[in-house]
């Protein structure tokens, strides 16, 4: 049910996602993570084509020399984001209060392990094999947060766009 990696070998960590369907408390998580109790990372899973997508915004996230939010954990979302607005990036890939399914993203770096179990007792939901996420993608709205043509939907990976764009969000 948990989709597991390591990260690059420079940063010694591991990432670990976890789909939640049906979440009751997702304002009490949210509160939790923005007062910083909470070391994660949820997102909305309507913009998630597949768990590759988030590991490498956190691979980018724990390698770049110099952080462009507050937090590891708001940098993955700014990086999963084609936008170099913040606030515009947050509030697309985060949570708002009305959200029931959710992405659940940590980072174990070693001297997390207690901290993990924490963060995943908190979270009153169903979790359900992150296998599900492509019910919950919603294509219309990735192509449309991507910016993807018609030509390249149709006839690239929509996964192979989406790094790309993730990738070279810095050199545009």
């Amino acid at each position: 049910m948990t989709y597991e990696q390591p990260l690059s070998a420079a940063t010694n960590a591991t990432i670990r996602i976890k789909l939640f369907k049906n979440v009751k408390n997702v304002p009490h998580l949210r509160k939790q993570i923005i007062s910083g109790a909470l070391k994660c990372c949820i997102i909305k899973p309507n913009l998630i084509v597949d768990p590759f997508q988030i590991v490498v915004a956190a691979n980018k996230a724990l390698t770049a020399n110099k952080m462009t939010t507050r937090t590891m954990f708001a940098e993955i979302l700014f990086n999963l984001s084609i936008s170099k607005n913040i606030t515009q990036s947050l509030q697309k890939f985060g949570i708002d209060d009305n959200e029931k399914d959710i992405i659940v993203v940590v980072i174990d770096k070693g001297d997390f392990s207690d901290k993990v179990h924490e963060v995943y007792e908190q979270i009153k939901g169903e979790e359900v094999d992150i296998l599900c996420l492509k019910d919950l993608t919603d294509l219309k709205e990735v192509k449309k947060a991507y910016k993807l043509s018609d030509t390249e939907y149709e006839k690239l990976s929509i996964l192979d766009s989406v790094v790309s764009r993730i990738a070279t969000k810095d050199c545009i």
